[in-house]
């Protein structure tokens, strides 16, 4: 294996989910704020892979700069129940409250009773004007709103985007100016029909073009 290849690490990185995609950043921020006066659920959603958490990462650094805005953040686990019911009321911190629940599809591995009483802490804290963020798929959503209906009406589905062929071909080029000498936007050693496959391939699922490109750059060296 090639140390030289700058693919090799495809968890993809703030620089890279946000290759041509800063206007949809803008808009996930403009939605958490327009939320902060009503009741939310934020739900980033897309598939695996697609760059979900680091979108919110970088909302979460810009927001915490805000002096009248206060971050919760949790790991979804078996405490995440008792974390919920923890946090405590906006009008006691004179702050308007987000909360961050981080890998929320483990909520699957809870017993129905226990998710249905996550999903109404969830559902109180909302009408409690409080703001989620968390991180969705399609499927899961609707597995969600099976275990407790009345949830669903809070939640505010925004769609990660695909990337586009330009912004794969942006990705390719800014992770190959990593181990070049002079920086460039050459996609050398990849050819344009390689690059229009692997965007095709991957579906413009970031995650997918690094590990296309990684594998096919093996093959070059």
């Amino acid at each position: 294996m090639n140390v030289n290849n700058p693919f090799l690490f495809i968890t993809p990185r703030n620089s890279d989910v946000l290759v041509g995609r800063h206007s949809f950043l803008e808009t996930l921020e403009k939605k958490v704020l327009e939320s902060l006066d009503t009741h939310a659920i934020i739900a980033v959603n897309g598939p695996f892979g697609i760059g979900k958490s680091q979108f919110i990462y970088k909302i979460i650094e810009d927001l915490k700069t805000r002096k009248n805005i206060k971050i919760f953040n949790f790991d979804f686990n078996l405490n995440t129940l008792n974390d919920l019911r923890s946090v405590p009321h906006e009008k006691d911190l004179k702050k308007q409250i987000i909360i961050v629940i981080d890998r929320f599809e483990l909520i699957e591995s809870l017993t129905k009773e226990i998710q249905h009483k996550v999903l109404n802490v969830m559902a109180e804290l909302c009408d409690a004007k409080d703001t989620f963020i968390l991180e969705t798929s399609s499927d899961l959503i609707k597995k969600v709103a099976d275990v407790e209906p009345n949830v669903k009406k809070y939640f505010n589905i925004i769609n990660v985007p695909q990337m586009n062929y330009d912004e794969v071909k942006k990705l390719i080029y800014t992770r190959l100016n990593e181990v070049r000498k002079d920086k460039s936007e050459s996609i050398n050693p990849f050819t344009e029909e390689e690059v229009k496959m692997i965007h095709k391939q991957s579906k413009g699922n970031p995650r997918m073009v690094l590990m296309l490109c990684a594998s096919l750059y093996e093959k070059k060296n």
